[in-house]
């Protein structure tokens, strides 16, 4: 246990190695990436997003395995951290398959917290807002997908799409994928505007008082899926 504490070496690429590596996206498919293992611990509450495009690594001080951008489709790309050793930062990635995982430089990410957590049960049908271990609030959860072809697990919220700065989301866009051959992501949209297509290809419909409860869920929020 006490060789977790010692600072593993940050291994330096060059920019043409940075190059050859593949660039993450939603779309991603990295099947090369550590899954994530404790799918269901509440994370550390830190979210990080990388200040330059960064090299993302399959172990602390492992292999190179692809590159992040700090922005994508015009978001932020802010991901949730979910372990930690002196020196690096283990997070969720939004590629495919769902619940892959990949290691960053520390040094090189801006760090922020976030007390919130989402839990959905698709089975259950309920959105529940967490504030530490505290529940915030409950409410019904309608899917417009079946549960199924979804697993279970942690996720994070990939982006937030709103009308203004200070406006609850019109949908909370997940890094969940829908099915193993399209780009559909689950969204969590209000009942009353079900934001385009978002309910016939994967929507979450929620009231609009969830919605506007969810106003303070940051991009990189975590989110507990259960699927059944």
């Amino acid at each position: 246990m006490r060789l977790r504490h010692l600072r593993v070496p940050i291994p330096r690429l060059s920019a043409a190695t940075m190059q050859e590596l593949v660039e993450i996206t939603a779309q991603t498919e990295l099947t090369g990436a550590p899954r994530d293992d404790s799918q269901d611990q509440p994370g550390t509450g830190h979210i990080v997003v990388p200040r330059a495009p960064l090299a993302v690594f399959d172990a602390a001080g492992g292999s190179p395995i692809a590159r992040i951008r700090p922005v994508w489709a015009g978001t932020e790309a802010w991901l949730p951290v979910i372990d930690w050793q002196p020196g690096w930062v283990r997070v969720l990635l939004p590629t495919r398959p769902n619940g892959a995982t990949g290691w960053l430089d520390a040094s090189r990410v801006t760090t922020a917290r976030t007390r919130y957590r989402i839990q959905l049960s698709l089975s259950g049908g309920t959105l529940s807002l967490l504030r530490g271990e505290q529940r915030v609030g409950a409410w019904p959860a309608n899917q417009h997908a079946k549960h199924d072809t979804v697993a279970a697990g942690r996720t994070f919220v990939l982006a937030s799409v709103r009308r203004g700065p200070a406006t609850p989301p019109m949908l909370l866009r997940l890094a969940v994928h829908l099915h193993d051959r399209d780009a559909g992501l689950l969204t969590i949209h209000p009942r009353s505007s079900p934001a385009g297509a978002a309910a016939a290809s994967g929507g979450i419909g929620v009231p609009d008082e969830a919605m506007a409860a969810l106003h303070v869920v940051p991009p990189g929020c975590l989110v507990h899926l259960e699927a059944r």
